[in-house]
């Protein structure tokens, strides 16, 4: 499972500042300055997630706020 951070819907000085601020620092962070990643997966307001499943099916389940350990668990167990 990889997890990526996306920062969007800012300037990227802004998104810059909010990964040192929240220690955000050791996971992938993209920026998405013009928020074109936001609007092809339908994300229009923050803090959001979404989990896209690497089986044949490539299923999608979504969220706001933390991700529900749950999902997480879920997500990493096989099978």
């Amino acid at each position: 499972m990889a997890l990526v951070s996306v920062g969007g819907h800012d300037t990227l000085s802004a998104i810059s500042s909010f990964v040192r601020r929240y220690g955000l620092g050791h996971l992938t962070n993209l920026p998405d300055v013009d928020s074109y990643l936001a609007r092809t997966l339908g994300i229009s307001y923050h803090p959001r997630w979404l989990l896209i499943r690497a089986d044949e099916d490539a299923s999608e389940e979504r969220g706001s706020g933390a991700i529900p350990d749950s999902i997480v668990t879920d997500a990493l167990t096989p099978g």
